[in-house]
């Protein structure tokens, strides 16, 4: 839908153009008038418009001037000037602006519905903007290393929607690893960063620090890298010749570690400690990896500082013999990233895709037998909370669509299994999405019936679909595609049809007189109005009156 404002001190210019584009409904014309400059400006203060059409001459503000402030407010809006004036300087002054056009009053209404037409054309050519895309991609290509950085964090948080990972996604986001291929994961961080170090002067030592390792690593392999979670540096690393074997490619990494620290140390007087997975990972479990990696850089034996330590190798196996439990494995810390994600969904109201995620960590539960499992216990009450806290933040413990007590959400003891508490909290989250699709029509429904009670309540007056969106607090457009998706009828549609009922009753139950009628429902045209109500019910309005009489 497209926004056409009349300008002209005539007001029967101005509702003759109104009748002229109202009944041309496959434009999908939103139309607004003004009889002044100043009524013009108070539109374009108030709403994007795209199309001006408007007359030169006008007392007070003349449309040149009129000119100058759209194009402030709105560079892009189109404007067509329709004057009796056909003097050069009128005419120069209006064409030396892209996106103007001159018409004289005496053209035909089909031409004056061409260069209209011919405006939405220009403005709908305009979204393929072959230049505009251009610029597009090369600031793309200056936000690379930002999509790059959103793009592997999503591969180590291992959602669904970067796998599986193929070469077409590794090079759109320029990344110069083989998606055919595994991956040596290598995680970095800086031991005993200032917390009182300015953000600048932290990011500064931090990717310095990251190209002094890439550069004594960068003769052999090949590499991405990120800063994920504000401590650590991750490597997703391949042979740069794929005739060296991983193994090889391992110890050389973990020889020339020593170096980079040692560099990191003179250059930048910072320590840096790293953790090396033991052996390949493929693509769909890199974050399973990342997380077995960093719980390893937190278990460290002797100096606090300056180590490289490999997976399994005998100084890190490490055990916390007071309490006597082992480190988790990555893939917990996996599926309890997971929830956070859980957390955001259903604020969202992204039903599918909690469900997606929520179906890989209650698999993962089910497969546990014992119900005193930690992990396993972690994962459940970290999941409960999430639900709980939303229950309470929004209100619902009240709320009769539970079909569960809501007790258990916090007593394990009440479940024989895992598989009957994973059930359980789905049958929660299912009955919380229900609630929100309720409450969402529920909303829908009050903001209609907020609509179409102002339109019945003002017919008298100019209705306008910026003023509908003003009432309601939403976008013009939006309201509109709402309005139409709940009713099944346009906004403008729903209009005429409540002019013409109130017409309807007016002329058959009251003793107003016609032009009365017509004011009545937003006609400052008689003629206009009869012509109207012909179209829609086949009868001129005396006729109608006449047939109730006879009944």
């Amino acid at each position: 839908m497209y926004k056409l404002l009349i300008v002209d001190d005539e007001q029967m210019i101005v509702d003759w153009l109104c009748r002229l584009f109202g009944g041309l409904t496959q434009l999908e014309l939103d139309i607004y008038k003004a009889y002044t400059g100043e009524q013009a400006l108070s539109w374009l203060n108030r709403t994007k418009i795209d199309i001006v059409l408007t007359d030169i001459h006008m007392p007070e503000m003349n449309g040149i001037q009129l000119l100058d402030h759209i194009k402030i407010r709105w560079p892009g809006c189109k404007v067509i000037f329709l004057t009796g004036y056909d003097q050069f300087d009128y005419v120069y002054a209006a064409i030396k602006h892209d996106g103007v056009s001159y018409l004289l009053k005496t053209e035909d209404d089909s031409e004056i519905i061409k260069t209209v037409e011919k405006a939405i054309g220009e403005i709908e050519n305009s979204y393929r903007n072959t230049e505009l895309i251009s610029r597009a991609r090369q600031q793309v290509s200056k936000a690379m290393p930002l999509l790059q950085k959103e793009y592997l964090t999503t591969l180590l948080r291992g959602e669904k929607s970067v796998l599986p990972v193929t070469q077409q996604q590794l090079d759109e986001m320029e990344i110069s690893l083989n998606a055919d291929l595994p991956v040596i994961m290598l995680l970095g961080t800086m031991d005993n960063l200032s917390k009182k170090l300015a953000l600048a002067e932290k990011n500064r030592l931090i990717y310095t620090a990251k190209n002094i390792v890439e550069a004594y690593l960068s003769e052999n392999i090949r590499s991405s890298y990120i800063f994920y979670e504000e401590s650590y540096s991750v490597w997703l690393i391949q042979s740069a010749d794929p005739r060296i074997t991983w193994e090889r490619t391992s110890l050389f990494i973990k020889e020339t570690l020593e170096t980079a620290q040692k560099a990191c140390m003179e250059s930048l007087q910072v320590s840096m400690s790293f953790a090396l997975a033991k052996d390949l990972s493929s693509w769909d479990t890199v974050s399973e990896r990342y997380y077995g990696l960093r719980q390893l850089l937190n278990y460290r034996i002797g100096s606090k500082s300056g180590i490289i330590l490999r997976e399994n190798e005998p100084v890190t196996v490490v055990q916390d013999q007071s309490q006597g439990t082992n480190r988790y494995e990555g893939k917990i810390y996996a599926y309890l990233n997971k929830i956070s994600k859980l957390e955001s969904c259903l604020e969202r109201g992204q039903k599918r895709d909690f469900f997606d995620i929520y179906s890989e960590i209650g698999e993962f539960l089910s497969k546990i037998h014992s119900m005193h499992d930690i992990p396993a216990l972690e994962i459940y009450f970290s999941l409960s909370l999430k639900l709980l806290s939303y229950i309470n933040r929004r209100g619902l413990v009240a709320e009769q669509v539970f079909h569960s007590s809501l007790s258990k959400l916090t007593r394990i003891d009440e479940f024989d299994c895992w598989t009957d508490a994973v059930d359980y909290l789905h049958l929660i989250a299912k009955d919380i999405f229900k609630l929100q699709e309720r409450d969402q029509e529920k909303r829908e429904e009050d903001i209609i019936m907020l609509v179409q009670q102002y339109i019945f309540e003002h017919l008298s007056e100019d209705i306008s679909l910026v003023k509908l969106g003003e009432l309601t607090y939403f976008n013009p457009s939006y309201l509109s595609r709402l309005f139409k998706q709940i009713t099944g009828t346009n906004i403008s549609d729903h209009i005429q049809l409540a002019r013409i009922n109130k017409a309807k009753e007016l002329l058959g139950g009251t003793g107003m007189k016609i032009h009365e009628v017509s004011l009545a429902i937003g006609f400052d045209s008689p003629a206009y109005f009869a012509k109207f109500f012909k179209k829609s019910t086949g009868m001129t309005p005396q006729e109608y009156r006449d047939s109730t009489i006879m009944k």
